[in-house]
């Protein structure tokens, strides 16, 4: 994703990989806790907030934009499915 700054300022593909990986892991494990296993309090819409900063800071080549977005979905998906879950008791 371009920056209001330009493309010339986005970080390297090659570096946001280590980034990513760290990002897939702590999705996965957000939307595989149970509230007993919650200890960090870090919501849904943190982890959306730091995959959206990682597609504007770094040059994403089309393979690391998808599995962004679809990191993106799975916190989606999981924030509509609790909502309802919470709304239903």
């Amino acid at each position: 994703m371009e920056t209001s700054t330009g493309v010339g300022t986005l970080r390297s593909a090659s570096l946001a990989d280590v980034e990513l990986e760290h990002l897939e892991r702590m999705v996965q494990y957000v939307v595989r806790r149970t509230e007993t296993d919650d200890v960090s309090k870090l919501d849904y819409e943190y982890w959306a907030k730091r995959l959206r900063k990682l597609a504007q800071t770094y040059d994403l080549v089309t393979t690391q934009r998808q599995r962004v977005i679809a990191l993106l979905d799975l916190l989606e998906r999981e924030m509509l499915y609790q909502a309802r879950r919470a709304a239903a008791v």
